[in-house]
């Protein structure tokens, strides 16, 4: 299992969503932790090609990076797909 850690953005971002989807962001992020190695991870491009995306209901984004070495996942931003990018 991984570790996970929130970045400060992340958490501000967080702190601004509905409660509805912030339970969501949970359930994603704990299942994320939980099975990292094995599922596919979406890399982004651009000036984000050194993270990766997770969806959640449907139009919001959780932006992370993960080391496979350190068993660590860094949330970097959680929000509506317009704003994160």
């Amino acid at each position: 299992m991984y570790t996970l850690e929130i970045g400060a953005s992340a958490r501000t971002d967080l702190r601004r969503l509905d409660a509805a989807i912030r339970a969501r962001v949970r359930t994603k992020l704990e299942r994320l932790r939980e099975t990292c190695d094995s599922q596919p991870h979406k890399r982004l491009k651009g000036k984000h090609r050194d993270k990766f995306s997770l969806t959640v209901a449907q139009h919001y984004r959780i932006l992370y990076t993960f080391d496979r070495r350190t068993r660590e996942i860094i949330v970097h931003r959680v929000g509506h797909r317009r704003n994160v990018y």
